[in-house]
């Protein structure tokens, strides 16, 4: 897995929101047939993200599969890629003043698994993009253990196993283990054209009380999640985490 980010020169405030403009861009640079596979229902091998940092907004980019990979590191770190242009959004070009990669790899998430230090129990998650989740036909905009963990299992599984099944036991084993000690969100909406869907942003504060086991496995689904984003909508920006690091939320 690799995640790419565009750092460009910003005119004015960023919006996550243009998280959807910049995927429609990305699709029109990628092959028609990948473009297919990236509209079809199940797991979408490419998440993005959209966030400022004083006068610089960057454009990230997580490719989890090869496919994705080879479709596009290529095209975003080419040398003469120095800009790029979206429909629709208050600044409409962005002129890209570096890029950074970083990789990802099965073997990375293993040491985390098998790590034989103490095992981590208390993970603070900053939420930097509006992250709802959808159960049975509905939305839902509040901190949930179960939707959290089993949004981030079946994106792992999915990826590392081509499968969307996931262990429930092992689901209902992390609800029943970990708790949500301390949390502060704030309601956020994210618009994807004329519509919107109602997420949160903030802090979530967790705490593995179950074996080492588990917890170096909670560690590894987070450090996972930096990549996948969580929940509904994280190919045009929404969902973005980041573990135990000061939050960014716009």
């Amino acid at each position: 897995m690799q995640k790419i980010s565009l750092v460009c020169q910003s005119k004015g405030k960023y919006n996550f929101n243009d998280g959807v403009y910049f995927h429609g861009w990305l699709m029109s640079q990628v092959s028609e047939e990948f473009a297919d596979k990236m509209h079809q229902t199940g797991v979408n091998p490419v998440t993005i993200v959209v966030y400022g940092k004083k006068n610089e907004v960057i454009f990230s980019v997580a490719l989890l599969t090869d496919e994705a990979v080879a479709e596009v590191a290529g095209m975003l770190m080419n040398d003469a890629f120095t800009s790029f242009s979206l429909k629709s959004t208050e600044q409409c070009d962005f002129k890209i003043l570096r890029k950074v990669k970083e990789n990802l790899e099965s073997k990375d998430l293993a040491q985390v698994f098998y790590q034989q230090d103490q095992a981590e129990r208390l993970f603070q998650v900053n939420v930097m993009t509006p992250l709802a989740f959808k159960s049975n036909g509905t939305y839902y905009n509040l901190p949930d253990i179960r939707l959290f963990f089993q949004s981030i299992m079946k994106k792992y599984n999915a990826i590392f196993e081509n499968t969307e099944h996931i262990d429930l036991d092992l689901l209902d084993e992390i609800c029943s283990k970990v708790n949500l000690v301390n949390f502060r969100i704030n309601s956020r909406r994210f618009y994807i054209h004329k519509a919107y869907i109602n997420g949160f942003c903030g802090r979530l504060v967790f705490y593995c009380k179950g074996a080492e086991t588990l917890a170096n496995y909670v560690a590894m689904l987070l450090r996972f999640a930096e990549f996948s984003s969580v929940g509904v909508k994280t190919s045009l920006g929404m969902g973005s985490i980041a573990v135990n690091r000061e939050e960014n939320n716009g």
